[in-house]
């Protein structure tokens, strides 16, 4: 036995306009690869340049040049949700952030019992990935 649904024809219905939806550009290769290249050199040459004033050098070696860059790529790449994109990259950039202070505690105490550039970057590096796998694991 056939359904009655089987017997009846049904009309599909079509808009009888064209639906335009607005799509943003994807970021072209100079803001995703040249850019934050010269960025990073420029990092480099400046501390290189003001390695006699070892704060003024740790400063620009640490300033926010790659973050700002990034929030904005995820932004644009993503513009149909903009604001959980948003929140979502700060709160990964603050964990990012913290694990790089862990870091450079790890780092100061090593250097400071005289380890060794090497030892030093070793426990601090152990110590970044310790924070940073706390970090995604409890927050």
């Amino acid at each position: 036995r056939q359904s009655a649904m089987a017997n009846k024809s049904f009309e599909i219905l079509t808009p009888s306009h064209q639906v335009v939806v607005a799509t943003a550009a994807a970021p072209g290769w100079f803001l995703t690869s040249f850019l934050p290249t010269l960025i990073s050199v420029l990092v480099i040459v400046g501390v290189n340049v003001l390695s006699e004033h070892s704060s003024l050098a740790a400063a620009i070696a640490t300033a926010p040049t790659g973050t700002p860059l990034s929030i904005w790529l995820m932004v644009q790449q993503h513009p149909t949700k903009k604001d959980k994109i948003l929140v979502e990259f700060c709160w990964a950039v603050v964990k990012g952030v913290l694990a790089t202070l862990a870091f450079a505690i790890a780092s100061f105490i090593a250097a400071r019992e005289k380890a060794g550039m090497w030892t030093t970057l070793g426990v601090g590096y152990t110590a970044w990935f310790g924070a940073f796998m706390l970090l995604n694991r409890f927050a």
